[in-house]
């Protein structure tokens, strides 16, 4: 469970730090970045701290920076650093320094997210399967920072309501299409297993995970992005613009949870059954 826990949020701490560079500069006030990079930042002290546990380390302030086993290891902290200098040059107030720092945390959770599916590429007994993992985790952590940073996006348009529309409109966009990628990656997963020479049983409990990972994870998703865009169409928001952004909001929240728990299983189903969610 805890490296479940482990893939997951650092997935989320990726996505949601690399979709703020969708964001405008100057759209929003520093207080919105400043929120965000401590959010991603304390999702990255716990991924951290399941990081320690994971390799046996107890979790203290001299372990979490000086425990350093594996490549692994050594992502998490630069990643932690790079959160930690960029939530801190936000108070600085030097927006070139914020930018750089964005772009590299950016490109350095992309290629950790990478080497970590790699890791596990050895699990998948189907052709291409580290590539298949790769671009699966990659799309995983998309997805999760597409609600996550969608979401708290959405409640600044109680702070600043003449926000353009446009933009949470993107959020709900990238949602769709990672979320459709995710489904199109399950899909080939399930072509491609057919052919596999071993393929690991489900038991009673994978089952169910293979359940909330469709019901909930793919089906639940779907029908709340119907919704949302629902609430975000030309119609709704010329009639009531604060009401709309709060309605998309809420159910964008609604959203992360669904989103959450079909990772979460399919992670599991990945680690302990060998199969691609």
């Amino acid at each position: 469970m805890l490296l479940i826990f482990y893939i997951v949020f650092s997935q989320l701490a990726v996505g949601g730090l690399a979709l703020l560079l969708i964001i405008p500069k100057d759209l929003v006030g520093r207080g919105f970045y400043r929120l965000m990079g401590l959010i991603y930042l304390l999702v990255m002290v716990f991924a951290r701290c399941a990081n320690l546990a994971i390799n046996g380390n107890s979790i203290s302030f001299s372990n979490f920076f000086l425990a350093w086993e594996g490549h692994d290891s050594i992502f998490v902290l630069i990643f932690c650093g790079l959160l930690l200098l960029y939530t801190i040059s936000l108070w600085l107030k030097q927006a070139l320094i914020n930018r750089v720092l964005l772009i590299v945390g950016a490109i350095c959770g992309v290629v950790w997210t990478v080497y970590t599916a790699q890791s596990y590429g050895e699990l998948i007994d189907v052709p291409a399967g580290k590539f298949l993992l790769s671009a699966q985790f990659l799309v995983s952590a998309i997805l999760l920072g597409s609600v996550n940073s969608g979401m708290w996006f959405g409640h600044w348009y109680l702070v600043t309501p003449n926000l353009p529309v446009i933009h949470l409109k993107r959020f709900n966009q990238i949602f769709l299409a990672s979320l459709l990628l995710s489904i199109a990656f399950f899909g080939l997963n399930v072509f491609l297993r057919w052919q596999a020479v071993e393929v690991s049983p489900f038991n009673f409990f994978h089952q169910i995970a293979f359940w909330l990972r469709l019901l909930i994870g793919f089906g639940g998703s779907v029908l709340l992005y119907i919704i949302i865009w629902d609430c975000l169409r030309d119609k709704s928001t010329q009639r009531d613009v604060v009401g709309a952004t709060r309605a998309a909001t809420g159910f964008l929240y609604i959203a992360m949870l669904t989103v959450f728990i079909g990772e979460f299983c399919g992670r599991l189903l990945l680690l302990e059954v060998r199969f691609i969610l």
